[in-house]
């Protein structure tokens, strides 16, 4: 019974910290040409824990992780790291800017808004806003933030969940 009681207690706490999201670029038409990334990104929170994964046609694209000039230039010289896969799952396992575009020639352009690069803007993780929330005014809605689109996928469960776990673990002594 004590050995049910810890693991229920382990599983419950487990459970209570993970919460990393799975974001894949550019959803559904993934790393490819004509896609605007800089809109793709609007909106979304990035956060240490989450990944974020490039799919696209190997034969065609790459993805090369550069440094902020190396981004703003369309230059793979120096380059961070080089992903051929077709199918790159990588970690945001820091806080920072990343910057990522595709090494083909032509497909990254520093002016063009529908251009192979895409920033990725990585949080500590914390789930408290990075501004504060402004003022509700006339007109203003009280409505909660919509959840996040379906190229996002939530991987474990919520803290609440692992609270219920708790309990139920309570429960059964």
């Amino acid at each position: 019974m004590a050995a049910m009681k810890i693991t229920l207690l382990a599983v419950a706490a487990l459970l209570g910290t993970a919460s990393a999201v799975t974001y894949n670029v550019g959803e559904q038409g993934g790393w490819t040409l004509n896609t605007d990334y800089s809109s793709w990104v609007s909106g979304k929170k990035f956060n240490v824990g989450d990944e974020i994964v490039f799919k696209y046609s190997s034969a065609a694209h790459d993805v090369v992780e550069v440094s902020k000039a190396g981004y703003d230039s369309c230059s793979i010289d120096g380059a961070i790291n080089t992903f051929k896969s077709g199918n790159d799952v990588i970690p945001l396992s820091a806080t920072g800017t990343r910057y990522f575009i595709c090494g083909i020639t032509g497909h990254c352009s520093p002016t063009a808004a529908a251009s192979m690069k895409v920033m990725i803007d990585v949080a500590s993780g914390s789930s408290s806003p990075s501004s504060p929330m402004p003022a509700a005014g006339p007109g203003a809605s009280n409505s909660p933030p919509a959840p996040p689109s379906s190229a996002a996928t939530s991987v474990g469960a919520t803290a609440g969940f692992g609270l219920v776990a708790l309990l139920a673990a309570g429960l059964m002594a």
